[in-house]
């Protein structure tokens, strides 16, 4: 017999001993993670009910740096355990306390999104929007007597977090509108109106969609005073105080509003009086100009330039030939 024949037949053999073996193969149960040595989530005991009850002595004796270590340990060693989103949850708490808040709000997160019971759900909502408004109002840079900056634009990621992982909770909506308040802090003003825009939609009936409301209004106003020239967002910005005094005329903002609201119609009819001027002086264009100046007057009958604009249509009105006069 060839000795390539023998060698293929004993390969053979071989390679079919583990697919055999693969096939009577146990269901998978879970056992401890293999940390090498050197491993920082290596568990100080050897089942997780153990490491839990470890990790949690560890807390109450206020060795919290210590106790963290311990709850993150059982957490990656045994993800599937009973316990895990109590180690996860003990994770989240002494990170909180040692001041690590924006840590904490992670593994809170992390807490809402991978376990799905064993916690208490609407008090981790609350405390990672309460992180949230921290991480918003906090000061940053701070060095000598100089008092430091807000970013709050920092806190945007965690008030969406708040949105998403509890849309119907009572933080949700107050949660949308600081994310427009942040940006507009913030100066991302095209970004603000969105997001107060959400918050009027996602949430009609809350309290703060009336906030939503104003502040969109507000930002829009100052698009517009970013380009005086953009009749567009002129418009935009008159429709929504507009939108807002009529939703909420009894509204704490209701006076103020009412002030934007006639500084806006004034720039208004400026811009249409100077479209009208724009066709009589500078474009010599005489009909162009009187049907400019009709509709001024039309549309802004008590202007400061009303006067004006009627009688200059006097003078224009006899040089602008009739279409039926030939």
């Amino acid at each position: 017999m060839s000795r390539f024949f023998l060698l293929f037949c004993f390969a053979g053999l071989t390679l079919a001993a583990p697919l055999s073996g693969w096939a009577k193969s146990k269901p998978y149960e879970e056992t401890e993670k293999k940390h090498s040595w050197f491993s920082f989530n290596r568990p100080a005991r050897n089942t997780p009910q153990n490491q839990l009850a470890w990790a949690r002595k560890l807390q109450s004796s206020g060795d919290l740096r210590k106790a963290t270590r311990a709850y993150k340990a059982l957490v990656v060693t045994w993800p599937g355990s009973s316990e895990a989103p109590l180690a996860q949850w003990g994770l989240a708490q002494t990170l909180d306390a040692r001041g690590k808040t924006e840590s904490a709000f992670e593994e809170y997160n992390n807490l809402a999104t991978r376990f799905t019971g064993g916690y208490p759900y609407d008090s981790i909502v609350q405390r990672q929007f309460e992180i949230a408004q921290t991480v918003m109002n906090k000061r940053r840079g701070t060095l000598l007597i100089f008092g430091g900056f807000k970013a709050p634009e920092r806190a945007v990621p965690l008030f969406e977090k708040v949105v998403q992982n509890a849309p119907r909770s009572d933080f949700a909506a107050e949660a949308q509108y600081l994310i427009g308040h942040a940006y507009e802090l913030s100066e991302q003003l095209e970004l603000a109106v969105v997001a107060y825009m959400t918050a009027m939609h996602r949430y009609p009936n809350s309290p703060w969609a009336e906030r939503a409301a104003f502040g969109r209004a507000r930002s829009l106003i100052r698009l517009s005073e970013e380009s005086p020239n953009d009749e567009e967002a002129l418009d935009q910005a008159w429709a929504a105080v507009i939108v807002y005094l009529n939703a909420f005329p009894q509204s704490e903002d209701a006076e103020l509003a009412t002030a934007y609201r006639d500084n806006l119609l004034r720039r208004r009819a400026k811009s249409a009086y100077d479209k009208a001027l724009f066709y009589d002086r500078i474009a010599k264009r005489s009909a162009a100009a009187v049907q400019s100046y009709e509709n001024f007057v039309r549309q802004f009958p008590n202007s400061e330039w009303t006067a004006i604009a009627r009688a200059r249509m006097q003078e224009l009105s006899p040089l602008v030939e009739k279409p039926n006069e030939n």
